[in-house]
């Protein structure tokens, strides 16, 4: 078989969906599923989901005259903490019965092909540097935010995992000693203040000490409608106090990226997730204050952008099994 005509499948597992792509090794779509998790069902119904999900689209490639014999490999991208060369899944926050499950050998078993596990962020970020906002990068750090932030380290092409498969936990860098509680049990973390989750809460916590928001119109007076996107939106009308948690949010990115790049001296950052869709709201004042607290030389050639991909984790778990076997990217 000519190599160029080789597939492959990229499955990105979250905590509410799951999206899986047919790939050609060019990168180009060919097929594609979106559907439930099912978490809160059980693992099991979780599994045959991401099974249901793999054999739809390699159906759908079927009827495109996509042979399973070209299909070399399925990567998955999958919440941690993983062992990533047993292909086990060790826990995962959104996956609440989820404890050492062999997730690599569970789906081999059941779709007949080779398996490839990866953790969703360095995931995302594999997508974003083959296809993305990263493209032709060789050193960059995506920091997905949203109900926590993760983060996917590539330095020289490849993705730092650590000794032990734990690299790229940035959302849990201690940002402010002894502050916010976090999910993880510590306090202080860097996801307590600047993720999504960190939004809502500081901007709940404003509103019950006193603050006025036009949130409170917005919401009827139900604190638990407040959701981030509202946050950013009544920033852009000109919210004060929803002004104030942007800005403040904004500072404790910079100051977070500004120990990355101090620590990594990255090529680019790249802000991936739901809040990212802030875009200049968040962008503009993230550089200024991470400009302010790196050391200079560090971050004066450094790149702040938002990604540019809809299914960065789908497409790189797709990368996972290029690099796996070794199939020149």
């Amino acid at each position: 078989m000519n190599p160029v005509n080789y597939n492959f499948i990229g499955i990105d597992l979250g905590g509410t969906n799951i999206v899986s792509l047919l790939v050609n090794k060019k990168g180009e779509i060919i097929s594609k599923d979106k559907r439930k998790t099912l978490a809160k069902d059980g693992k099991e119904k979780t599994i045959n989901q991401l099974v249901n999900s793999a054999k739809s689209i390699i159906k759908e490639g079927e009827k495109r005259g996509i042979d399973f014999e070209s299909i070399l490999g399925l990567g998955i991208g999958a919440p941690g903490p993983l062992n990533i060369r047993k292909g086990i899944v060790c826990s995962a926050p959104n996956l609440p019965d989820w404890r050492n499950v062999h997730l690599t050998k569970i789906l081999r078993d059941k779709l007949k092909l080779p398996v490839f596990l990866e953790n969703d962020a360095n995931a995302a970020a594999l997508g974003e540097w083959w296809k993305g906002a990263g493209k032709n990068v060789k050193n960059l750090v995506l920091l997905t935010l949203g109900t926590g932030i993760g983060g996917g380290i590539i330095i020289n092409n490849e993705v730092f995992h650590g000794s032990y498969d734990a690299a790229g936990e940035i959302g849990h860098m201690i940002i402010h000693e002894g502050g916010l509680p976090c999910s993880c049990g510590k306090r202080g973390c860097f996801e307590a203040y600047a993720s999504a989750t960190g939004v809502v809460k500081r901007t709940i916590t404003a509103i019950k000490e006193g603050g006025e928001s036009i949130l409170l119109d917005w919401i009827s007076g139900n604190l638990e409608k407040i959701n981030c996107k509202l946050v950013y939106q009544a920033a852009k009308e000109k919210d004060k106090l929803s002004q104030w948690i942007a800005e403040e949010t904004a500072r404790y990115l910079g100051i977070g990226i500004a120990n990355i790049v101090n620590i990594l001296n990255p090529e680019m950052i790249i802000l991936s997730g739901g809040m990212s869709q802030a875009g200049d709201l968040l962008l503009k004042p993230v550089r200024k204050y991470a400009k302010r607290y790196a050391l200079e030389p560090a971050i004066k050639r450094v790149k702040i952008v938002r990604g540019s991909l809809k299914d960065a984790g789908a497409i790189g778990a797709v990368v996972t099994v290029l690099k796996r076997k070794k199939l020149g990217v």
